[in-house]
């Protein structure tokens, strides 16, 4: 019956209702307003942003109609948008006894709850406004969907969404939404598929084109993230960020002066981006023109002297040249800015060892093995590092330590099977052997650089026979 009084209210006449209010406000007085003037006064302040005034609105109408359920519904909703969420309920709670069928009653307190962490006490309250509701279903799922990902329910609100989109196929809202949230929760190829099925519907929108090629550049698609980025920027050349990440991903792609060339366009519109600076000296330090990088960077510190990436991309040029002293000192600053980084004490760690700082250098392994335990450099550094210093059992205790965490990787093992043939672990060495070999039969050669004794030794020698056989 309410809604269908509201039809008799067109935008025209809600205007002139806000007008009377406002004018009412300023003089002070008390104005008469009928129930559904007031929900659209208090929508009206709403959509403005204007709470107090929101708040005014419901308390006025309140005191006119004191038992009008969609205005206790309305002052609950601005509850819960003042954080006053234990009054919302309350309020809720009341007017459930008394209307158990509206669906408004049912959304606000499934909101009510999430915020109070309730997630499953929320969907089933979503659940029932589901279950009463009279009016465009996908609208309403997808209501709950965006409440439910805002709260950081990501797996449920793609689950709404979802559910949005199979009652009404053609809402880009819908779609757009479901694609964004399907990429939070890493599920890119359903991400793509909505995002395509948007730009079915309308293939002009640069926003879609633009969250597209973040997807794809992110899964390691860097040509489709750059077609889909210049599509985005066709669409809408003032589109400066989609400029900055079709550079980011010609750079990802390798194609180095290319980005380069991209990045120069991105900072004639925008002077003062210092990562700009800084990724373009990282394509020319790719493409071994040192000095150009090096300028680059030194740009990007003097706009941002705390941005760590060029501090370390200095420190790195320094290290490529063997100014090594220069190097220790620019690394260091990069680590101060960003001690949780693992490439910069893994570089830190490389610099002190020629340096023959092991103290330093050996506590920058730990820090990188730590940070990035999957990184099988850090640890081989760290090894070959106690090797050369003739700690042949500290090498093997890193090895054998860092092949618990990545089993399978063909280098450590067969470094390790060479550092055990040397410490006369003939058996432990060829355990190792045999899952490099079924990890990188091809490699193992290495083992040969190794340990240049291992090619007598009769062990190693028939399994690479019996690995071999199994190759052909």
């Amino acid at each position: 019956m309410e809604e269908d009084s509201r039809d008799f209210y067109d935008s025209e006449e809600i205007g002139e209702a806000v007008r009377r209010f406002k004018q009412m406000v300023k003089d002070k007085q008390t104005n008469y307003f009928d129930v559904f003037e007031i929900e659209g006064i208090v929508d009206y302040f709403l959509d403005e942003g204007k709470i107090s005034m929101a708040n005014i609105a419901v308390d006025n109408g309140l005191e006119l109609h004191p038992s009008s359920i969609a205005l206790q519904i309305k002052k609950a909703q601005l509850l819960l948008v003042d954080g006053k969420v234990e009054e919302a309920l309350d309020i809720i709670r009341v007017i459930e006894q008394i209307e158990d069928s509206n669906a408004d009653i049912y959304l606000i307190k499934g909101s009510a709850l999430i915020m109070l962490g309730m997630v499953d006490e929320a969907i089933e309250a979503y659940e029932q406004s589901i279950f009463h509701n009279y009016d465009e279903e996908d609208e309403l799922l997808y209501n709950i969907g965006i409440t439910l990902g805002q709260a950081g329910e990501t797996k449920k609100a793609v689950s709404f969404l979802e559910r949005a989109h199979q009652t009404n196929l053609q809402n880009e809202q819908v779609l757009y939404e479901l694609a964004y949230y399907c990429d939070k929760d890493g599920l890119d190829d359903k991400s793509i598929n909505y995002y395509n099925k948007y730009l079915d519907i309308d293939p002009f929108n640069a926003s879609v084109w633009y969250n597209l090629g973040i997807t794809f550049n992110r899964i390691g698609k860097h040509e489709k993230a750059i077609e889909a980025y210049d599509f985005s920027i066709a669409l809408n050349e003032d589109f400066v960020q989609a400029l900055f990440n079709k550079a980011n991903a010609l750079s990802n792609n390798n194609q180095h002066e290319e980005a380069i060339k991209c990045y120069q366009e991105y900072l004639e519109k925008d002077q003062e981006n210092d990562d700009a600076y800084c990724y373009m000296g990282e394509c020319y330090l790719n493409l071994e023109r040192y000095n150009e990088a090096l300028v680059y960077y030194r740009k990007a510190i003097r706009l941002n002297k705390n941005n760590s990436n060029a501090w370390y991309g200095s420190g790195l040029i320094m290290w490529i040249e063997n100014q090594l002293s220069e190097s220790q000192i620019l690394i260091k600053k990069a680590i101060k800015l960003d001690d949780e980084n693992p490439d910069f004490w893994l570089m830190y760690g490389k610099i002190n060892h020629e340096l023959n700082q092991y103290d330093q250098a050996e506590s920058a392994f730990d820090m990188t093995t730590t940070l990035d335990p999957d990184n099988r450099e850090g640890w081989i550094a760290y090894a070959e590092m106690q090797y050369e210093r003739g700690m042949l059992q500290k090498s093997i205790d890193i090895l054998k330590k860092a092949q618990k965490i990545i089993a399978g990787d063909s280098d450590i093992n067969y470094r390790l099977t060479a550092y055990l043939l040397e410490n006369n672990e003939e058996h432990s060495a060829t355990d190792y052997f045999k899952i490099a070999l079924k990890a990188d039969f091809n490699g193992y050669r290495d083992l040969f650089d190794y340990y240049p004794k291992a090619q007598q030794n009769e062990s190693i020698k028939q399994l690479i026979k019996e690995y071999q056989s199994t190759k052909y």
